[in-house]
């Protein structure tokens, strides 16, 4: 160390003379201490871009479910809107449409206005009751928080059914598997299977998957009797993670 607290380097080459640099302690710890300050703040920088990447994540999720639960509640809303429609208007065509069957045992409302003579009300002559139609389990959503399905859009076209809809896993940590299948409900409460030329509604994803297929109606299916379409996905144990019915788009 030269005089005055110095530092004294010297600087020896074979080809040049001797050469001498005179360093403060001083600007030797500023360095130190900058090296050390660039370091912290590269630590802090990168712990909150992942606190920031986390928060924008989770409101990414949230904002999703928001969508998810409006969409079903918007749904829910239209349905009963449809049925009290229907019982306001005390139209027996339109409720026996909705119910799928006359139940006879309902409200005097529910029969026709123009009651039948007693003379031809017999026993011998009276028809067949149809089997009731249990409206909560044609409609009623199964939702296990496993499965999303967002953008659901279905169309009849030449005689076949456009299909398409967002299918995403609600829980990316573990991967989803499972299949899809989709069934026409009529208006008269009964529920007819489509069957896809490829294994289009077999998967097994991590985050999201788009799905569109083109499906033909069953035989016999009239798209005006169409009611909706069912979305059922189950998982490879054959357990109902997902279900809801859709409306159906017509010419």
């Amino acid at each position: 160390m030269a005089s005055g607290g110095k530092i004294s380097i010297l600087i020896m080459r074979d080809d040049a003379g001797v050469r001498r640099m005179r360093l403060s302690p001083f600007w030797i710890q500023t360095g130190l201490w900058a090296v050390v300050f660039l370091i912290l703040a590269a630590v802090f920088f990168a712990a909150g871009a992942m606190y920031y990447r986390g928060i924008v994540t989770e409101s990414e999720h949230t904002a999703q479910e928001a969508r998810r639960l409006a969409a079903d509640a918007g749904e829910r809303l239209r349905r009963l809107d449809e049925i009290e429609g229907v019982l306001r208007a005390k139209d027996l065509t339109e409720l026996q449409t909705l119910l799928g069957s006359y139940n006879p045992d309902a409200a005097a409302w529910w029969k026709p206005a123009v009651e039948t003579p007693a003379s031809a009300a017999t026993p011998e002559k009276a028809e067949p009751v149809g089997a009731k139609i249990d409206l909560r389990k044609l409609l009623d959503k199964v939702d296990l928080n496993q499965a999303g399905v967002d953008n659901f859009k279905s169309k009849v076209e030449n005689g076949k059914l456009a299909v398409s809809f967002d299918l995403s896993n609600l829980s990316p940590q573990t991967a989803l598997a499972g299949k899809a299948e989709l069934l026409i409900l009529t208006n008269d409460g009964v529920l007819h299977p489509l069957k896809s030329e490829k294994d289009e509604l077999t998967f097994q994803i991590q985050r999201f998957k788009q799905v569109a297929v083109h499906l033909a109606l069953p035989q016999g299916v009239n798209p005006a009797d169409i009611y909706g379409l069912r979305i059922t996905i189950a998982d490879p144990a054959g357990k109902i993670i997902y279900n809801s019915v859709n409306p159906v788009e017509r010419p």
